[in-house]
């Protein structure tokens, strides 16, 4: 294989990837649609450079660049949509600066069809692709003093320019309008693609002009062809990178959700037995199984939303059984088994659930001053998740479940005393 092609499979792959993640989440917004259709067109004319892609739409359609002209229309569409995108995430004032109105939305899909269409028309008039020395096709070294191949790759590169130089500047403006640091960070990555890729242009054209004026080119064809992968899989990297900053937090707190709510299923199984009986039914037939928690990754939230929702309902239920008395008696155990703080807490909580829910099962009459409360949760789902966590450990902990039949015995003991 060629190095080119193995520097090229470097952002190929990647971006593959990402446009396969970004479309199992299909957009619900225009935005993510705009960077996904982005990401789109920049894979399919990442995936038309590898020469041996080129090679075989050769061979079936009988033209040896067949690949050349789909490859750099889908690029030019790419960069004209990244324009889109950012701009559409940046934060509005009231007054923007004049080169703002230059990349609306009219001018940018004037622009780019103007360059399509006259790229296209030029195009049958370049030099074929000449055969490097590693056996891959090259096309823009063929153009090296042609008329009519420079023509289109001028066209093609400016418009590259006309919309990577834009995306830098907004990449920025975003960036120091917005207080969100991870925001902040990933349109700084993206200013430096975006900055980067501008070169690109830069790059090749001063390569074509130097076919028509006495210059020569410092490089040697294999080494300009080589730079220019370069140039673009940095390019390519820096945007895939900075666009998935927020998608790698996304992917860690999918991680904790996924992680609680397979936590959570023991106590959930437990405490969801006391709810009634339509409510249970209810529950059973929309929740799921230990293997579908494990692999199932839609609506992780919802899901670990529900469940926290279901312990949350059946605690409720639970509260007639639960005296104050029991609260002090639970906390003393834990404190016994050698638990102290937030540990201590979470088994105090634990040791109340359990005990509540054997009286619930045995029919006990309702304590006579009961609790106001039992879990401590708040408005934030993964801490409330983090927390239910300590407690269902120690609701299955052997050594707190001997402590809560000891508590209801007792319980039960003085009762019958009285």
């Amino acid at each position: 294989m060629p190095l080119d092609d193995v520097i090229d499979l470097c952002t190929t792959i990647p971006l593959w990837v990402v446009v396969a993640v970004r479309a199992y989440y299909w957009p619900k917004t225009p935005g993510k649609l705009a960077i996904l259709a982005t990401f789109f067109a920049l894979a399919i004319g990442a995936t038309l450079r590898l020469s041996y892609l080129e090679d075989y739409l050769s061979d079936l359609t009988g033209m040896k660049d067949a690949a050349v002209l789909p490859k750099h229309l889908m690029v030019m569409l790419a960069c004209t949509l990244l324009v889109g995108w950012v701009e559409s995430v940046v934060p509005p004032r009231e007054r923007e600066p004049a080169w703002r109105r230059w990349v609306s939305l009219k001018t940018r899909m004037a622009v780019v069809t103007t360059a399509g269409i006259a790229a296209s028309a030029v195009f049958p008039f370049a030099a074929p692709s000449i055969t490097a020395a590693d056996g891959s096709l090259d096309f823009a070294s063929a153009q090296y003093g042609d008329v009519a191949g420079s023509v289109h790759l001028a066209l093609y590169l400016l418009s590259m320019g006309a919309a990577l130089v834009p995306s830098s500047l907004l990449c920025l403006t975003v960036a120091r309008r917005t207080d969100d640091r991870l925001l902040r960070l990933c349109m700084r990555l993206m200013a430096a693609g975006a900055g980067a890729g501008a070169l690109y242009p830069v790059y090749r054209l001063t390569f074509l002009l130097c076919g028509f004026t006495g210059w020569k080119y410092p490089l040697d064809e294999t080494a300009f062809h080589r730079g220019g992968s370069l140039i673009q899989m940095v390019t390519i990297l820096l945007v895939l990178t900075g666009s998935s900053v927020r998608a790698g937090e996304l992917l860690l707190r999918a991680v904790r959700m996924r992680r609680g709510l397979i936590a959570l299923r023991p106590l959930w199984v437990e405490l969801v037995s006391v709810l009634p009986p339509d409510v249970i039914r209810r529950r059973l037939q929309g929740g799921s199984c230990i293997q579908a928690d494990r692999r199932r990754v839609r609506d992780l939230y919802g899901r670990l939303d529900q469940r926290v929702v279901d312990i949350s309902d059946a605690c409720f239920e639970l509260l007639p059984w639960i005296d104050k008395d029991l609260h002090r008696h639970a906390l003393a155990e834990a404190e016994q088994a050698g638990l102290s703080g937030d540990n201590a807490a979470a088994a105090q909580e634990a040791l109340c659930l359990r005990v509540a829910r054997m009286r619930a099962v045995d029919g006990a009459p309702y304590a006579t001053d009961p609790a106001e409360s039992v879990l401590s949760l708040s408005n934030d789902l993964l801490a409330n998740a983090v927390w239910l966590t300590s407690v269902t450990r120690h609701y299955t902990s052997p050594q707190l479940t001997d402590a809560a039949t000891v508590l209801a015995h007792q319980d039960a003991t003085q009762k019958v005393t009285a």
